[in-house]
């Protein structure tokens, strides 16, 4: 009777040990899927963090090439209105009467008619008695 209560208490003693470690295999799964789980999650964020910075990479770099664009069309500005000023100071040049008058003179062999000269009047000193008056 003894050795028949013992051998139950031990076949009682082993069910209790199959138990527990069936029960800790139970719960450690559990914990192992929310440790891939939770791998998952982190790996799809590092993921999405990664595609982000790829982004902003991507976007500093097209501001950057067309930021060093917009300074080179500004440089092309500044020298094409430099060569406009100085093309409308050779074009004024080219017009003025000192001009006309010596091709005339050189070239054609011209002379200024001394009776048909017109004396440029100030338009601020004309005075109402129909004379004008030269600077």
């Amino acid at each position: 009777m003894l050795a028949r209560k013992y051998d139950e208490y031990a076949w009682e003693l082993e069910e209790q040990q199959e138990n527990t470690v069936r029960q800790t295999a139970y719960v450690k799964r559990p914990k192992q899927r929310n440790l891939k789980l939770m791998r998952r999650r982190i790996a799809v964020v590092a993921g999405i963090l990664l595609a982000t910075y790829f982004a902003c990479v991507v976007r500093s770099e097209c501001l950057i090439s067309k930021s060093n664009e917009l300074v080179a069309l500004k440089q092309q500005e500044a020298a094409l209105m430099l060569e406009n000023s100085e093309e409308r100071i050779v074009v004024e040049q080219l017009k003025g009467p000192e001009r006309i008058t010596s091709i005339a003179e050189k070239q054609l062999g011209m002379q200024v008619a001394r009776n048909n000269i017109y004396v440029k009047a100030d338009k601020g000193k004309i005075a109402y008695d129909g004379y004008a008056y030269a600077k």
